[in-house]
């Protein structure tokens, strides 16, 4: 009777085990493909660095501690706080800088105008009247960081400048009189969000769209009350408004192969 074959479970083993990697590995990528497409994955879609132009609109809303200022000196009368709110529209300009590779860095410059109004009020001989916001300049610096490669979320600050127009007082003395308008300088800080709108399914190279919320506080000044027949001064207003902003604008990038604004 012929022998029977004896079965070596233990070379059976290996063999399947090697036949069964070999399986594995030819359906994984190679190492130099899986390489390269993560770094497809992390390098930036677009380069934002280059100049750009931006126009929008927001609403606005701005607050002022004021007392009656007589001769630099403040009236021994009770101060009061104000406030105001309303549309305007803005304008603006910029370059930015693309480093590290997803930061970026730039310098703008933009003016808001528009009619934020409210009330100023001379506490001390309880007279009031109506002002209002009605352009703002500023210039600064911006950073931000590509959350994605179309997505800037960014902090900015610098200098501001505001303007407030004039006013009639009520209720009416017996001599009618007015508050000048006035400007302020001081200073800014805010931040936003600024993306492409690719994600509206419309090929739009060079064109963003941002969001973005300041806060700007002046320094005070001295609004002066003048005799409306003769333009004689009177006493002062002391006045040092705070005001906020959010904005929505449009932006367009010069640096994006087959861009065209229009």
């Amino acid at each position: 009777m012929a022998a029977r074959a004896k079965i070596n479970f233990g070379d059976f083993r290996m063999r399947l085990l090697r036949a069964a990697g070999i399986v594995i590995a030819s359906m994984l990528p190679p190492a130099a493909w899986a390489a390269d497409m993560n770094a497809v994955r992390q390098a930036p879609a677009r380069d934002w660095s280059g100049f750009y132009l931006s126009a929008g609109g927001g609403f606005g809303w701005w607050s002022a501690d004021q007392y009656t200022d007589f001769g630099g000196f403040p009236a021994p009368g009770p101060s009061v706080g104000t406030s105001g709110s309303g549309g305007f529209a803005t304008v603006g300009g910029g370059y930015d800088w693309q480093f590290a590779p997803n930061w970026v860095a730039g310098a703008f410059a933009d003016a808001q105008f528009g009619d934020i109004r409210g009330s100023i009020k001379a506490p001390f001989e309880q007279y009031s009247g109506t002002t209002s916001n009605r352009l703002n300049f500023a210039a600064g610096l911006r950073l931000g960081v590509l959350a994605t490669p179309d997505v800037l979320i960014y902090v900015d600050g610098g200098y501001g400048h505001a303007e407030f127009t004039g006013s009639g007082l009520d209720p009416t003395p017996l001599v009618p009189l007015s508050v000048a308008g006035q400007h302020y300088d001081g200073w800014f800080v805010g931040g936003g969000v600024e993306n492409t709108l690719d994600f509206t399914g419309i090929a739009s190279p060079g064109w963003s769209m941002k969001t973005e919320y300041r806060f700007a506080d002046y320094g005070r000044r001295s609004a002066g009350m003048y005799v409306d027949a003769t333009g004689a001064p009177d006493s002062a207003i002391a006045f040092k408004p705070k005001v906020q902003t959010l904005s929505f604008s449009l932006v367009y990038r010069f640096n994006e192969a087959g861009s065209t604004p229009f």
